[in-house]
């Protein structure tokens, strides 16, 4: 996916995520061609691809980083790919 005209930002670290989570910042990437959104609804983190995918909560930041997986590998191990379209 592109989106003309648009940079995207990158993460410094997984310590970087995993505090954006818990602040509750909605963080929107994009992540090997697919739109995602990570935010919270009832005390609980949610990923979901965007603009109109299932949500999938999880218990805490790091449930969610450690056993979300995208093509096959959890968050906490491709977080460097991620292209931040906003946070």
């Amino acid at each position: 996916m592109t989106i003309p005209g648009k940079d995207f930002d990158k993460l410094e670290s997984l310590d970087e995520l995993i505090e954006a989570i818990d602040m509750g910042l909605d963080i929107e990437f994009i992540l090997y061609g697919i739109r995602y959104n990570i935010s919270w609804r009832d005390y609980k983190p949610f990923i979901c691809t965007c603009p109109n995918g299932d949500a999938v909560f999880y218990a805490d930041t790091r449930d969610m980083i450690s056993h979300h997986k995208v093509n096959g590998k959890p968050l906490e191990d491709i977080w460097q790919d991620f292209e931040i379209l906003a946070m």
